[in-house]
């Protein structure tokens, strides 16, 4: 929420630089100064620029506190998964069907507006890792909005997988993967290993069904013509089909990540 709030600071200060411009306009330029609107003005960006800088100090503490619950869950070899996506592509809902908790899904913008994490038991891999769901992406993700949700992305950056959860009835679905790659790579996240899962299945008809729930698919890169192969599983996070062959996957890698520790602690349920 204090990212929400800092983004909307940001929006509402540009805004105002907007307005000084236009009363310069009106009042014959610079030269003129003094007036009401002017002073209310002047007022009015000093108070949002205070707010701006307590958010942000709000928002260093609240990143400090991320970065040692990170430590603590590498400490104890936790594999971390996050889900990102693109807006309204169902990662909440998700994020539910796999941990079977509740969290806010919505069919709006940033309906995530924190960075929530649970911990899941993968009983094919018999070992416990954590799940986080982050804030949906949009196109053209403004660099503003992006630096105010940097604590939430973080998530992204330092997960060992995504799930990059994308609308499989979107017909603009490769336009919105090709988005949320962008964004990743401006985070620096473009190089972690990920899913990309292909949600509701169930609002697609019969006939467009995939043959296989699982296969591979080429990901385009964000700035360059290059393809890279990632795994794909279909989903419906909302009926449940293709949630067992995630489970799945999760498992593979999760198992594959603790081979490649040297020493890995045992897991008590």
């Amino acid at each position: 929420k204090l990212q929400v709030e800092l983004a909307r600071l940001q929006y509402s200060s540009t805004r105002l630089v907007r307005r000084w411009s236009h009363l310069e306009r009106q009042t014959g330029g610079a030269g003129v100064r003094g007036g009401p609107g002017e002073k209310q003005i002047e007022l009015d960006k000093r108070m949002i620029g205070e707010a701006i800088k307590r958010c942000k100090e709000r928002l260093a503490k609240v990143k400090k506190q991320r970065q040692t619950q990170r430590r603590q869950r590498d400490r104890r070899n936790a594999f971390s998964i996050s889900l990102v996506g693109y807006t309204n592509a169902g990662k909440s809902t998700l994020f539910n069907a796999l941990v079977k908790a509740k969290t806010y899904a919505a069919d709006q913008l940033f309906a995530t507006l924190d960075t929530t994490t649970r911990q899941l038991y993968l009983g094919d891999a018999q070992r416990l890792v954590s799940l986080s769901d982050t804030v949906g992406f949009i196109r053209d993700l403004p660099h503003g909005l992006v630096d105010a949700f940097a604590a939430t992305l973080q998530e992204a950056v330092d997960a060992d997988l995504l799930l990059h959860v994308v609308d499989a009835a979107n017909p603009d679905y490769l336009e919105q993967i090709e988005q949320v790659q962008r964004v990743l790579d401006e985070i620096g996240a473009a190089d972690v290993p990920q899913i990309l899962v292909f949600n509701k299945l169930d609002a697609l008809e019969k006939s467009r069904w995939p043959l296989h729930l699982s296969d591979m698919f080429e990901v385009k890169d964000a700035f360059s013509e290059a393809t890279r192969r990632v795994e794909r599983v279909f989903v419906s996070a909302q009926a449940g089909d293709g949630l067992p062959e995630l489970r799945q996957l999760l498992s593979v890698h999760a198992k594959t990540d603790a081979l490649d520790t040297p020493e890995t602690s045992e897991v008590v349920v």
